[in-house]
């Protein structure tokens, strides 16, 4: 038979995308504004009152969307959506939805082949999230909540290298529904260190973590803290040993893997210039600029004017000796990065114009 149910299910599943988001039931208007949805008509039939016809519905997930339904709420989360579904049909006769399953996307399952998907999601803006510090690179730290100091810790260290770190228990503002802070998390990372702690792979949580970087292909870098080596998908890459006593230890060896990882020098420039300019202490100063002179050959305008400003306004830096001392560190970075003269003085980085430069403005003078 024509199913007149089965051609309401696209209007019924935005509506009810939008009663969850409203109701600020945000784990059932994901499952629905992620999904592909295929139907099996007819899947069950009934004689009462002339004939009841009942169809499936098949509602197919990305793995980053499905993991986040524990194994224990999934029978809960299925029967509210088909109870739900057959609350909007209620007035077509002698139809109704017989059953709802949530499933894996599947390239290879006909079945998906077929499914239609309700909309395209739109990719989360890095700079619109506001865990992540602006310029740095973004690291995700996967790891068990037993170690969530250490893991502040770690991430306290990386800092000072240019690395914002997504640390769960700390990182998520009080009151945010945290599995969607988790999402925006992996969804914008640039790279994943997994805290590889002997329990590590006991957590579903973790796996799950791993699991969503190895399908984005975001590179991971294992901190070896415990005696295990990475387990499963992960278990060719090579784990930098580490120690829970040591984070800035940790963080000195991590950088050029994280570095690498990052697979631009762009962005890696980016990085470091942006590190240089927040030092907060003359000590991470000298550190920053080292680093930065080190790795960063060539500047473009728009760094150099940010090195500029930062001078000016951060006293961490125009009152650092390693940097304005005899050895004019930083007028020699600028001028090798850029083949041009400046001078530093005051907390002022000042451009010296070649006399072809003062000729060339005079050429315009009418007199």
């Amino acid at each position: 038979m024509s199913s007149h149910l089965i051609s309401k299910l696209p209007t019924y599943l935005v509506r009810l995308q939008l009663t969850y988001q409203n109701a600020g039931e945000r784990r059932l208007s994901e499952i629905i504004l992620h999904c592909h949805y295929a139907t099996i008509e007819d899947a069950a039939y009934d004689n009462w009152n002339g004939g009841m016809y009942g169809h499936d519905v098949v509602l197919f997930l990305p793995v980053e969307t499905l993991s986040f339904v524990g194994l224990d709420e999934l029978e809960e989360v299925r029967k509210r959506l088909l109870a739900d579904l057959n609350t909007l049909g209620d007035g077509i006769d002698n139809e109704w939805f017989n059953a709802l399953r949530l499933d894996l996307n599947d390239d290879n399952d006909p079945e998906y082949q077929r499914a239609v998907p309700f909309s395209k999601k739109l990719p989360v803006n890095p700079d619109a999230v506001e865990f992540w510090k602006p310029g740095l690179a973004r690291v995700f730290v996967s790891h068990r909540d037993l170690y969530k100091k250490e893991a502040r810790e770690l991430g306290e260290a990386l800092e000072e290298y240019g690395m914002s770190c997504f640390i769960a228990h700390d990182t998520i503002a009080p009151l945010a529904e945290w599995r969607d802070e988790i999402m925006k998390g992996l969804e914008t990372m640039e790279a994943m260190i997994v805290f590889m702690t002997d329990d590590f792979q006991d957590s579903l949580w973790c796996q799950q973590e791993v699991g969503y970087a190895l399908g984005k292909s975001t590179p991971i870098v294992p901190l070896k803290l415990g005696s295990k080596d990475p387990p499963g998908f992960i278990s060719h890459l090579q784990a930098m040993r580490g120690s829970m006593d040591n984070p800035y230890a940790a963080a000195k060896g991590l950088f050029p893997l994280i570095g690498k990882a990052l697979g631009r020098q762009e962005r890696l420039n980016e990085v470091l210039i942006t590190a240089f300019c927040e030092s907060p202490s003359y000590s991470d100063t000298k550190e920053r600029f080292n680093r930065m002179e080190a790795s960063v050959k060539s500047l473009t305008d728009a760094q150099l004017q940010q090195i500029v400003a930062a001078f000016a306004g951060n006293g961490q830096l125009n009152g650092a000796g390693h940097l304005t001392s005899k050895y004019e560190r930083l007028r020699y970075f600028l001028e090798n990065a850029t083949r041009r003269k400046f001078t530093v003085s005051r907390g002022v980085i000042s451009e010296q114009k070649s006399a072809a430069a003062f000729a060339d403005d005079d050429a315009d003078v009418p007199f």
